[in-house]
């Protein structure tokens, strides 16, 4: 018979006992906040961040209100929230938006289109006058691009 060794038993935290598992505290909440804010850097995310810093300016503001300001304006919310307005402005505004971007991007692909026709005139004509010479073998590798063989590198097959 094999003996099996006795591990004794992993020693419990307090963080890791039953007891505590699921509760968080503060702390915790402010480790995994910077954590968030800190990938969110990270990757660039600006939008984040700054709907981050706007939830944390209104959570202020609405903390150094008194009661009375703010259940009149929690009820001017909910009324401006059930008017049809509410949705006018986002859309007027994501509209806007998005035709200036298709403006933008409309000017910046006539443009390269422009620099590949003057590259393909250039090229076209090159070619016709003599300006420019088709390549006989591809000199870098020693490949030759028109019969398909390897040479040894000096370009001759």
């Amino acid at each position: 018979m094999s003996r099996k060794s006795k591990k004794p038993p992993p020693k419990k935290t307090p963080r890791s006992s039953g007891a505590n598992k699921g509760k968080k505290g503060w702390a915790d909440v402010a480790i995994r906040m910077i954590d968030a804010l800190y990938d969110l850097a990270q990757t660039g995310n600006l939008i984040g961040l700054f709907v981050f810093g706007f939830v944390c300016w209104i959570f202020y503001i609405t903390y150094k209100l008194p009661p009375e300001f703010i259940e009149s304006a929690a009820s001017g919310i909910g009324i401006f929230l059930t008017n049809e307005r509410f949705y006018f402005f986002p859309l007027v505004s994501v509209l806007i938006v998005s035709v200036i971007t298709n403006i933008i991007q409309a000017k910046v692909y006539k443009s390269h289109i422009q620099d590949l026709t003057e590259q393909r005139s250039a090229l076209v004509h090159g070619l016709q006058t003599g300006e420019l010479t088709p390549l006989k073998t591809h000199r870098s590798s020693g490949f030759d691009v028109r019969s398909g063989s390897v040479g040894n590198g000096t370009g001759e097959v």
